[in-house]
């Protein structure tokens, strides 16, 4: 009974710990996500790990968004207008589908979101590529995890 207890109380433990990591990696905080991903699948299924990871990844988005319609980033980050320019400049070229490949670039893929708020982007076309870019990054982790290192629970 006691081992039971302890194995369900870390699981929790695992649930918060990913949705934090992911969450904060998502935000303005430059953290990697991809390591907690991938070990969570050591001790959690991958469908919780999936689902855990784009809810806390995609807050950390909308985060960002609400920093950037709100004019918050004038206190949070250094501006650089010429950057952010350029960050508009190629938003406004591609549109909504270079969400897709934000989430995919270290460092300043999440800070332009930021942008995004900022030019007052549609937040509901914004919030469906974002959810989409984060399934399929969190997807093609956990396929990785799981083909490639054998690293599942499930």
């Amino acid at each position: 009974m006691f081992e039971f207890i302890i194995i369900f109380f870390n699981q929790y433990i695992w649930h918060f710990n990913l949705f934090i990591a992911t969450l904060l990696s998502a935000s303005i905080i430059p953290l990697p996500s991809e390591p907690a991903i991938l070990l969570s699948l050591k001790v959690l299924d991958p469908l919780s790990v999936f689902v855990i990871a784009v809810v806390g990844s995609t807050l950390g988005s909308i985060t960002n968004y609400y920093i950037g319609s709100r004019g918050v980033h004038n206190w949070l980050v250094k501006r650089n207008p010429k950057t952010e320019k350029r960050a508009e400049n190629i938003i406004n070229k591609y549109g909504f589908s270079i969400l897709l490949l934000f989430p995919w670039i270290p460092f300043i893929g999440d800070p332009i979101l930021i942008v995004c708020g900022a030019l007052e982007m549609n937040f509901y076309r914004f919030f469906v590529w974002i959810l989409v870019a984060r399934m399929l990054k969190v997807a093609l982790l956990l396929y990785f995890g799981i083909d490639y290192l054998g690293w599942s629970v499930g």
